[in-house]
């Protein structure tokens, strides 16, 4: 019981969508009771041809309901709904009059040719069928009522007054539960594309702004967010630049293959992601090339570059042939002050790592 509730607290939120096995089993099952009532009134009023015609109806929404439903043919259920509700009403009103209101079925069949072609039918197939049935509909109700009036009905039923009177307050009450809940479901699954759609183009943002191997912001996106976070900055505001880069990275790669080389990747950059302050950025820059945008001088960053320096020399990495090795990082730093040039910054940082790479490497260089 309380994953059921749980379920449709999600269908409601347009969390999940409803099965379309259910969705169709309940649809069939429900108008083949609808239709067990006309039977037992038509039973009751002598209407011999609705009676055995009921009967058959019944016995073909059970088997939609629990045959073809279970066999996802929710395509023959929609066309096989639509043209026997639009016989029965139809027959029905020409039968016993149009005050048993079995017509007003003809308008809820309007919305739900369009749901429920949606279901088997997409693009603009779905639109042609829908328009297709839609169309029918209209020219069947249409047609009814011109004809209806000039044609006697076949039975006269003026003595179940009750039972005229049950059945036609019964078919209005139907005929608009039904556009409410075709109307509904149309509103809770597209809630819910709405919702896969946003989720959706979160992750292809994420998927657009992240290194997919790392996890940390690639290039482009950084730059992005450090000309938006320097637009803001005020005279005050001290921002350094710290590059950083493997050393003898390639030897790592033609020694124990680029898997490898990928795992000490991501170790760095769990390891940045670890030492990186709130408010501070980190992406890597390209190939085994990390930057790290933090607030602070040049000397509060350098620090913050030396504890992932020492981390990640003490981390050993499985080379996958019996024995571990570790690597250093050599890392630049440059100080950025309101109205400098960031290309400026970045060169800096990138001529002391280099200095740092030149004389001996695992070090960090801020002056």
């Amino acid at each position: 019981m309380m994953k059921l509730l749980h379920s449709i607290k999600n269908i409601l939120e347009g969390k999940e969508l409803i099965d379309n096995i259910i969705k169709f089993r309940i649809l069939a099952i429900a108008a083949g009771l609808i239709h067990l009532v006309f039977c037992i009134c038509m039973f009751e009023m002598d209407v011999h041809i609705m009676f055995y015609y009921n009967i058959c109806i019944v016995i073909g929404y059970f088997f939609m309901g629990i045959v073809l439903a279970e066999k996802e043919r929710f395509d023959l259920i929609s066309i096989l709904t639509i043209i026997e509700i639009e016989v029965h009403s139809t027959l029905a009103t020409f039968l016993l009059g149009a005050e048993y209101r079995f017509m007003l079925y003809t308008v809820a069949m309007v919305p739900a040719a369009f749901y429920l072609t949606s279901t088997f039918a997409k693009g603009a197939r779905h639109i042609r069928l829908s328009v297709f049935f839609s169309a029918i509909v209209i020219l069947c109700y249409f047609l009814v009522d011109f004809f209806e009036p000039r044609i006697m009905p076949m039975y006269d039923t003026s003595a179940y007054l009750g039972i005229i009177n049950g059945i036609s307050v019964g078919n209005m009450f139907i005929a608009f539960f039904l556009q409410l809940v075709f109307a509904l479901l149309f509103a809770l699954e597209n809630g819910y594309m709405y919702r896969l759609l946003e989720k959706e183009n979160v992750k292809l943002g994420e998927e657009a702004s992240y290194d997919p191997l790392t996890k940390l912001w690639n290039r482009r996106s950084l730059t992005r967010a450090i000309a938006e976070e320097t637009e803001r900055m005020g005279r005050e505001d001290v921002f350094s630049v710290v590059m950083m880069d493997i050393d003898n990275f390639k030897s790592v790669n033609d020694t124990y293959g680029h898997d490898i080389g990928d795992v000490v990747l991501v170790g760095l950059s769990d390891i940045i992601i670890d030492e990186v302050r709130e408010g501070d950025y980190s992406c890597r820059w390209g190939g085994e090339e990390f930057l790290i945008f933090a607030h602070g001088t040049r000397n509060d960053v350098s620090h913050v570059a030396e504890r992932i320096r020492n981390r990640l020399k003490d981390v050993q990495f499985d080379s996958g042939r019996g024995s571990n090795f570790s690597v250093t990082i050599t890392a630049g730093v440059a100080e950025y002050r309101y109205g400098a040039q960031l290309r400026n910054v970045i060169d800096s940082a990138d001529r002391r790592l280099y200095y740092g790479k030149t004389n001996g490497k695992n070090q960090v260089v801020s002056a």
